[in-house]
């Protein structure tokens, strides 16, 4: 295990253990794994980590999000819209910050299965790449994802690029085992009108505070760091990126947090099949939904911010 010293976003020495977590979306064994809090900037993070070359064994073939006809069944063509709307959604951010052009450069940082990337090849002309440590999420489909150049490494691989108009992560920055370094690199690539849009977890949010050490958001321990709005903007700046703006949601429905936490809650296999568990999900987010469409004026689970180099 690889022990921090430093804060993440903030790089203080001063903090303190927080809460203790099961492994999450994986077969729970026996250890549990700490999460520090910091006392300067109130970052949340996994201290001690697994190493980086260890993070296979969880993201494996029974990892949920690998496995939608698998694990929804015969509802699976339903996950399937819903993940279009998601990346509709992404589209539209995207387009409200650069106007997008056949020469415009669209870097998206994480990609995983790159549908968000299909869904602005087939609504604008401009140029896609997408980057991500595996190419397990586009690897077995070529044809799905013509036209986007995909490419398996890491930021630091990017270095003598040209630059690009619109860097995106959906949910990439919590994984990143070095946030600081990573985002003053992504600077190489980046010109004065350059837009960053990042969205993660939002720490500070109302299902965190309903689940608790339960909470999806830990995701671990896949996820490194836990962002809310004030130490990611720490981060922003110390990396040399000025905010714009920050939003206290995201593309994703906040309800997904709380049904994944539920599930947590319960212990649930996440390698069997989720076909029995659909109506209850529907049930649940038709329930929640009075509260859960406030997440615009309050945070349910997630954030959004904009920046632009500093």
């Amino acid at each position: 295990m690889e022990k921090l010293t430093h804060c993440l976003a903030c790089n203080s020495k001063n903090f303190n253990p927080f809460v203790q977590t099961s492994a999450m979306m994986h077969a729970a064994g026996p250890e549990q794994y700490n999460f520090d809090r910091c006392e300067n900037c109130g970052l949340v993070f996994l201290n001690p980590r697994v190493p980086e070359a260890e993070l296979g064994q969880f993201y494996t073939a029974a990892y949920l999000p690998y496995r939608v006809e698998e694990a929804w069944g015969k509802y699976a063509s339903f996950v399937k819209k819903d993940q279009r709307n998601i990346d509709q959604e992404r589209v539209k951010r995207v387009k409200k910050f650069h106007h997008l052009t056949p020469a415009s450069r669209i870097l998206d940082v994480g990609c995983g299965k790159p549908t968000f990337l299909a869904a602005l090849r087939d609504d604008t002309p401009a140029q896609l790449t997408g980057l991500d440590f595996s190419d397990a999420g586009w690897a077995s489909e070529p044809e799905a994802f013509r036209g986007i150049g995909l490419r398996k490494g890491e930021i630091v691989d990017l270095h003598g690029e040209s630059p690009v108009d619109v860097i995106t992560m959906w949910h990439y920055l919590e994984h990143d085992y070095r946030p600081q370094q990573h985002l003053l690199q992504l600077l190489e690539i980046a010109h004065p009108e350059t837009r960053l849009i990042v969205e993660v977890p939002n720490f500070e949010s109302y299902t965190r505070r309903r689940f608790g050490k339960h909470w999806a958001g830990y995701h671990t321990p896949r996820h490194t760091a836990l962002y809310s709005p004030e130490n990611l903007e720490i981060l922003m700046k110390k990396s040399g990126w000025k905010v714009e703006q920050i939003l206290t949601y995201g593309t994703l429905d906040p309800y997904t947090l709380h049904w994944m936490s539920r599930m947590e809650q319960e212990g649930i296999d996440w390698s069997g099949s989720m076909e029995g568990r659909f109506f209850n999900y529907v049930a649940g987010m038709v329930l929640h939904a009075p509260v859960y469409r406030l997440h615009r004026f309050f945070s349910q689970g997630f954030l959004t911010l904009v920046a632009r180099p500093g």
